[in-house]
C-alpha cells in the first residue's frame, strides 16, 4: 500500500509547505480558514489568557463557566434549533446523541444510512447494503423509529436531498450527522420528525469540540445522561475565540462561498465528483492528481474509513484561496 504521508510543522493556511516547497493546500476540511482571520486570533490569544489550561472536569462539576452555555445558545440559534449540548468531539456528539436515543428505545429498529460516519454507527448497527433510495423507502414503508444519516456523503462529495423527510412521521426520529455542512452550507431540515443533528466543530469552526442540536427538552435530557456529564468539555479558551470571533465566521463563509462560485463556474467536462455549493470534490484520476502537485496544489491522499480501504484522493476549496488559485486549479482539471 502507498503511503502518502508528509509530516509538517505547522497547520497550513493557503500553503503548505513539503519537504520545503511551498504548495497550495486544496486538503484537510479547515473550509473557512478561520485560523487565518485576526479576530479569531486575537480572540483566542484572550480565550488563551482567561483559561490558560484545559479544564477536564464534568459539566456538572460545581465550579462552571458560561462560555459553554453561551456558545451553545449562539449555535443552536444560528442554525435553527432550541437548544444545544457542547461535546469535547464530533464523535463524541454523534455517540452521546445515539446511545440516548438506543437507551430511550431500547426495541426500536435504527435503519443506518448507506456509507454513514462511525460516530452515528455501533457494532450491532451497520449502514444499510444497498442504495441511498432504497434506504429511504424502506425507512419510510417500514416506519423505523431512528434513522441515521450523514448530512453529506464524506469523503466521496455526494450532495443529499432531504425533501422525503417530509414524509417521516412525527413519532420518528432522524439522526444526521452534520460535521462537513454545518458553518458551510444550511443545515435545516423541514419535517414533522424529531430531528438530532450533530457534527464536529473542529472543520469550518476550526475548534476542538463537537454539538449535538434539538429541541429544548431533548437537550435538558440528553444533559442528564452520565455518557455526557461524564465525557470531558471542550476547551474553553477555543470555546470562548467561537463565541466571541462569530463577525470573522461570517466573513470568512462570505468568501467561501464565493470562492465556491468562481470555481464551480468553470468546471466543465471533467472527472472530478463535486458537489453544488460545496467546497470539497474527489478524483481517482491518477493524471489530475500528478499535474496539480506538478503545478504547484497538493491534496489529500489516504485509506478512509478501514485503514486498508483504496486511498481517496479529496480536495477542498478553502476561503483562504486566491481568485488566481481557483481559475488555475479549474483549468488544470480539465482532462
Amino acid at each position: 500500500m502507498a503511503n502518502f504521508t508528509h509530516f509538517a510543522n505547522s497547520i497550513p493556511g493557503r500553503i503548505i509547505y513539503v519537504e520545503g516547497k511551498p504548495f497550495r493546500w486544496l486538503g484537510g476540511t479547515n473550509y473557512l480558514g478561520i485560523g487565518e482571520h485576526p479576530i479569531f486570533n486575537e480572540k483566542l490569544k484572550k480565550g488563551i489568557e482567561l483559561f490558560p489550561q484545559n479544564w477536564g472536569s464534568s459539566r456538572k462539576n460545581n465550579i462552571q463557566f458560561a462560555v459553554w452555555d453561551d456558545l451553545e445558545h449562539v449555535l443552536a440559534l444560528k442554525h435553527g434549533h432550541e437548544a444545544a449540548a457542547l461535546c469535547s468531539s464530533g464523535f463524541a456528539a454523534g455517540q452521546i446523541a445515539l446511545q440516548y436515543l438506543l437507551k430511550q428505545f431500547p426495541q426500536a429498529t435504527y435503519s443506518l444510512a448507506p456509507h454513514s460516519h462511525p460516530a452515528i454507527t455501533t457494532f450491532l448497527h451497520a449502514p444499510f447494503e444497498g442504495s441511498r433510495e432504497a434506504w429511504i423507502q424502506a425507512g419510510i414503508l417500514d416506519l423505523a423509529k431512528i434513522l441515521g444519516t450523514d448530512g453529506i456523503r464524506t469523503p466521496i462529495v455526494e450532495l443529499f436531498n432531504f425533501e422525503w423527510t417530509q414524509k417521516l412521521l412525527s413519532d420518528q426520529i432522524l439522526l444526521v450527522d452534520e460535521s462537513h455542512r454545518i458553518g458551510v452550507q444550511d443545515i435545516q431540515i423541514n419535517s414533522l420528525a424529531t430531528i438530532i443533528q450533530t457534527a464536529s466543530l473542529s472543520k469550518a469552526y476550526g475548534i476542538p469540540a463537537g454539538i449535538i442540536l434539538g429541541s429544548k427538552k431533548l437537550i435538558e435530557e440528553i444533559k442528564k445522561e452520565a455518557i455526557w456529564i461524564g465525557s470531558s468539555p471542550p476547551n474553553l479558551a477555543f470555546c470562548y475565540a467561537c463565541l466571541h470571533a462569530q463577525e470573522a465566521y461570517d466573513e470568512q463563509r462570505g468568501k467561501l462561498v464565493e470562492n465556491v462560485g468562481i470555481f464551480q463556474s468553470e468546471l466543465k467536462g471533467t472527472s472530478i465528483q463535486w458537489a453544488e455549493g460545496h467546497p470539497s470534490f474527489c478524483t481517482d484520476n491518477e493524471s489530475i492528481i500528478q499535474r496539480l502537485e506538478k503545478n504547484g496544489f497538493k491534496m489529500n491522499q489516504f485509506s478512509y474509513p478501514q485503514w486498508d480501504d483504496p486511498a481517496i484522493a479529496r480536495a477542498s476549496i478553502h476561503a483562504t484561496l486566491k481568485k488566481a488559485d481557483l481559475i488555475e486549479l479549474s483549468q488544470l482539471l480539465q482532462e
